[in-house]
């Protein structure tokens, strides 16, 4: 009978485990698809002819875009994806005039 009821405790506790990270597995999942930005589908960042992005990055809700040439300094815009509105423009070496 010991037997029988360590057999029962074993396939309880594997039950619980199996259950348990199915739902774990699962919330990662959902809470990793809501993270990601959505984009409107039309973005003008109102830059000079000649720019060109050389980096994208995305974090919450923002979304960063480092751009070089078109006759100003290297820049960082950091672009909000909710409002679809530009949030700031950071200047990373100011050119000599």
């Amino acid at each position: 009978m010991d037997k029988l009821k360590l057999v029962k405790t074993i396939v309880f506790i594997l039950t619980f485990l199996l259950v348990f990270g199915s739902l774990m597995l699962i919330g990662t999942i959902f809470k990793k698809s809501k993270t990601q930005p959505h984009l409107p589908e039309e973005i003008n960042l109102q830059e000079p002819a000649g720019s060109r992005i050389s980096n994208i990055q995305t974090k919450d809700n923002l979304l960063y875009l480092t751009i070089s040439d078109g006759g100003l300094a290297d820049r960082i815009i950091i672009f909000d994806t909710t409002t679809g509105q530009k949030i700031s423009t950071i200047y990373l070496n100011q050119r000599e005039q």
